[in-house]
């Protein structure tokens, strides 16, 4: 948690420091933070690199196919010793190579966290876990919504904010596969918002 608030308070004339050229000409100052806090996310340890299988791990739950030919020749183009662990300028270059002109995760993984926050108040609770899945016909027990909320909430406050959510869903997908239709968390977010719009229009 701590290397991830560091990557939030990190100053924007700070960011690309160390990156290669191409990260500083195609991303932009928020996506280099998303892959910074991404980055933190599996650097468990805090030492600055990744290991080949923590970096497959990262990439596969990145949405990327990461087989280990695909990846390898990645590591080749980036002139990388991966033996010696993936520094986050190496990640950046490999993401961009493995990405080709999209990075979307961070932004998905937002999106999911807005859809379950219902009572927008920046945290998702078992309460309204509870009133989700009751929009969405999902038969969740009160114990299954609290074993839910228990594994994310790392700070143990009762609540999962939005930090904690993209790193459990980065890890296990807990939400995502406990509530079936992740999808449809957006869309119905989306159809509320439209629907409170109209009754001030």
């Amino acid at each position: 948690m701590e290397n991830i608030l560091k990557v939030l308070q990190e100053p924007t004339e700070t960011m690309y420091k160390g990156l290669s050229q191409r990260a500083q000409n195609e991303l932009s100052p928020q996506e280099v933070r998303e892959l910074r806090e991404l980055f933190s996310i599996f650097d468990i340890g805090g030492k600055g690199r990744l290991s080949y299988p923590v970096l497959r791990k990262s990439l596969k739950t990145m949405g990327f196919s990461a087989d280990d030919k695909e990846l390898l020749g990645a590591i080749a183009d980036c002139n990388i010793a991966v033996d010696e662990g993936v520094t986050f300028s190496q990640f950046v270059d490999i993401v961009l190579i493995e990405q080709g002109d999209s990075f979307d995760v961070y932004e998905e993984l937002m999106s999911g966290f807005t859809a379950m926050d219902i009572e927008r108040n920046g945290k998702i609770t078992a309460q309204s876990l509870k009133k989700l899945c009751k929009r969405l016909d999902e038969d969740l027990s009160q114990a299954e919504i609290e074993d839910m909320i228990s594994e994310a909430d790392k700070d143990g406050n009762g609540d999962v904010s939005h930090k904690e959510f993209i790193s459990v869903m980065l890890k296990t997908n807990l939400f995502r596969g406990t509530t079936a239709n992740f999808n449809s968390c957006i869309a119905e977010n989306r159809r509320e918002s439209q629907r409170k719009e109209s009754l001030f229009s």
